[in-house]
């Protein structure tokens, strides 16, 4: 399928959108991966994770997003003075990128967040730590993880390092503080709700 939405934030950074819905015989037909890319699909073991690096590679052929070293668990790189990030659930694969440091998560809502939440919400985010409000906690979860792939530092940990401010379900802007030992960094949330999925864009 083409694309199957764009956004433009602030001029500076796209969102876009790829819906999987094709079989991974005509995704392959799409995608011209280089032979460092054939080796890193070639351990994706299961048909959906296939799927979705060649959709991911897909959008990043569209925008001439050039994939420095093929390493698809690292989601953010920079390449040029230009930034960008991927991620995707079993049916969208989704890439980010502008001229300033960014990172994008996208999640389906589902009731397994609650059990896992005392493993993100740090302790003065008081308005998660009592909640069992799915989408709440969700867009929380991808706060965070859209902040670790916009901050690019190793061992950043997502309920100790990270102070996401208050927002709730109307918020479409948001924002957060990552604490490195004496130091803040202010970033700056966007919350996107998409066919009943959870977007968060981070950038700084």
């Amino acid at each position: 399928m083409p694309l199957s939405k764009s956004l433009i934030l602030n001029d500076t950074i796209q969102i876009h959108i790829w819906k999987i819905d094709e079989s991974l015989i005509n995704l392959k037909k799409l995608v011209s991966l280089s032979s460092e890319q054939k080796k890193v699909f070639g351990t994706r073991k299961t048909l959906i994770k296939k799927k979705q690096y060649l959709a991911s590679r897909r959008l990043m052929e569209i925008f001439s997003i050039i994939d420095i070293n093929g390493v698809f668990n690292i989601s953010s790189f920079k390449n040029k003075n230009s930034f960008y990030s991927i991620s995707h659930t079993k049916k969208f694969a989704i890439l980010s990128f502008g001229n300033v440091m960014n990172g994008v998560d996208i999640e389906s809502y589902r009731s397994k967040i609650i059990e896992i939440k005392s493993k993100f919400v740090n302790k003065k985010e008081n308005f998660a730590t009592h909640s069992n409000d799915i989408k709440l906690l969700t867009r929380l979860w991808t706060s965070k993880e859209a902040i670790f792939k916009c901050m690019l530092i190793k061992g950043l940990s997502l309920k100790n390092d990270i102070q996401i401010k208050k927002f709730n379900h109307e918020s479409k802007v948001g924002f957060a503080n990552v604490y490195l030992r004496n130091k803040k960094i202010k970033v700056n949330l966007h919350f996107i709700n998409f066919n009943n999925y959870e977007i968060t864009l981070a950038h700084i």
